[in-house]
């Protein structure tokens, strides 16, 4: 078979560039459309990448505040236990203390009546109280002497006959030992 083309050259050539300019735009129309789908892809991609991202920082700022929480728990206990130690060390020293407190504390209420107590001493090592004051009467300073001798917890009483010279306004010093 045996084609013929009878149409004028003018037209033909009309004819090709219409061909090419057709070819150029169906391929730009494909081009864009693959151009298209592409950017909707990656704006797919970037949006998962996004919500993945978010998911990973609100994942990380619970474990930071899990972490701070545990830190800030540790910072606690220790503190705590600082405490009991201080407090059992508080205990400690009080309990030893208690024992001079009430010990002063009968002292002054059975001892020391009538009398003003200017120092006294007590050596816990050696269990000595020395006690230096002032009485208005002799009166005072035999009673306190006759409670020193009749109570069984205060030996080696060291009362001197100085403290008795005087019948009015004594300056006394005397010691003793405690036992208790």
């Amino acid at each position: 078979m045996l084609r013929t083309n009878l149409i004028p050259p003018e037209q033909k050539e009309r004819l090709r560039w219409k061909n090419y300019y057709q070819n150029i735009i169906s391929s730009g129309f494909i081009l864009f459309l693959l151009i298209l789908v592409f950017i909707i892809s990656l704006a797919g991609i970037l949006l998962f990448i996004h919500f993945k991202y978010l998911s990973i920082e609100n994942k990380i700022t619970i474990e930071q505040s899990r972490i701070i929480q545990t830190e800030s728990y540790k910072d606690l206990e220790k503190k705590i236990i600082n405490l009991n130690k201080n407090l059992a060390d508080f205990r400690k020293t009080q309990n030893q203390k208690s024992n001079i407190y009430s010990l002063l504390d009968n002292i002054s209420s059975s001892l020391f009546v009538g009398v003003t107590v200017y120092s006294l001493d007590v050596n816990r090592t050696a269990k000595l109280i020395t006690v230096s004051g002032f009485s208005p009467t002799r009166e005072n300073l035999l009673a306190i002497k006759n409670n020193l001798e009749t109570n069984p917890n205060y030996k080696d009483i060291d009362f001197p006959l100085s403290n008795l010279a005087n019948p009015q306004n004594i300056n006394f010093r005397f010691s003793f030992i405690y036992e208790r």
